[in-house]
């Protein structure tokens, strides 16, 4: 990796690091990152492209760096990777404020279908029938996963619906942001997680409000509420917005996340699961609450079998 590093990029570091398929190290105390390509290169050649345009913006992103044959991508061993400088110095876990901070700094103008990841009814759906398909062929291996299987699948059918009626009924206005957000937020997610230009996507800037609420409740409540309260007051969301925030804090991601770590990972270990499914009532219990405290601020429709707890 040294001389492919050296001729590749004229960096000549000292000491390379790795985990799992991750390389990096320093050179002249600047932090490199060798990954391994994991985005499709339509996605990639967009993410190029917003990464130049966030950088002019000084906005602090990774920076997606080119080789020698000005190429983004460099095969190594018969693998494409991509080479991203550091601008983080810290890396701790994010905030609230982080996000809202980002969201600021990366509003859209263009469009981009690569990235666009702004129609959840048809992505969840999608996402619904091949998780249908995929526990019925081998399920019997997962007797956890199939016991409760079908409640997260009615979840995630009421936060379809009620995102499809929101885009049917309400348009978004203004305050309703496009922005720069990422595959995944979670509870593990750091400030290096979040300026990294290989984890971006284009959506509304609730999608990564909704994950880091939803991931915080289930493994790190401490100031979850104080957070929550931050955000309603400074975000200045439309009553579509509110909505669109609502359904995905429905949209059990983090079972479906669980679901695939376990099915790749073919281990068989569903603790995890089993962990998730003894707080699912207490979670109900705060959607509930969600809902009434938003309630108390905007319209937003009841969903009755849960706001009636």
């Amino acid at each position: 990796m040294k001389n492919t590093i050296l001729y590749y990029y004229n960096l000549d570091p000292n000491d390379i690091h790795q985990q799992n398929d991750i390389y990096f190290f320093k050179v002249n105390n600047v932090r490199f990152f060798m990954y391994p390509l994991l985005r499709s290169n339509e996605e990639l050649s967009s993410l190029y492209k917003i990464d130049l345009e966030l950088s002019n913006r000084n906005v602090p992103v990774h920076k997606i760096i080119l080789n020698k044959d000005n190429n983004i991508i460099t095969i190594v061993d018969n693998k494409p990777y991509i080479l991203i400088r550091s601008f983080v110095k810290k890396n701790d876990y994010i905030n609230m404020e982080d996000l809202f901070d980002l969201a600021k700094k990366t509003i859209i103008i263009k469009e981009d279908i690569n990235l666009d990841k702004t129609n959840w009814p048809f992505l969840w759906e999608k996402k619904n029938d091949y998780l249908e398909y995929q526990i019925s062929q081998f399920g019997i291996k997962f007797p956890v996963i199939c016991e409760c299987f079908s409640y997260y699948i009615g979840l995630a059918e009421n936060a379809i619906l009620y995102a499809r009626n929101t885009m049917a009924e309400l348009k978004p206005d203004k305050s309703d942001r496009v922005v720069i957000s990422h595959r995944r937020i979670n509870h593990k997610s750091t400030l290096f997680d979040l300026y990294n230009p290989l984890e971006f996507v284009i959506d509304y800037e609730v999608r990564d409000v909704a994950e880091y609420i939803k991931f915080k409740f289930f493994y790190n409540k401490k100031n979850l509420w104080e957070e929550i309260k931050f955000y309603i007051d400074s975000a200045n969301l439309s009553n579509f917005g509110v909505r669109m925030l609502f359904a995905r804090l429905l949209y059990p991601t983090y079972f479906f996340d669980l679901y695939d770590e376990i099915i790749d990972s073919e281990s068989g270990n569903e603790e995890k699961i089993v962990l998730i499914n003894k707080k699912q009532e207490e979670y109900e219990d705060f959607l509930s609450d969600i809902y009434h405290f938003l309630s108390l601020k905007y319209y937003i429709p009841p969903i009755e079998w849960l706001t009636k707890r």
